[in-house]
């Protein structure tokens, strides 16, 4: 069977109390916000699936093949 999807990918800082999204650029080092509550406007009354993650940087350790 064919299938459409409509997605959002968005990857920065969220901001509850505004329900936005600051996605920052390290290139141009502009900041620019997305608005949840108007793309989740926009699946009102619709089926929809959605994933939330949170990365975070994972702990290294030390060289673990001295000899000590």
């Amino acid at each position: 069977m064919a299938k459409k999807v409509h997605a959002y990918s968005l990857k920065g800082e969220y901001y509850h109390d505004q329900m936005v999204v600051a996605e920052y650029d390290k290139k141009t080092e502009e900041t620019t916000y997305y608005s949840l509550k108007d793309i989740l406007a926009e699946f009102d009354g619709k089926s929809f699936s959605i994933t939330l993650k949170e990365e975070d940087e994972v702990p290294s350790v030390k060289q673990p093949f001295t000899e000590e």
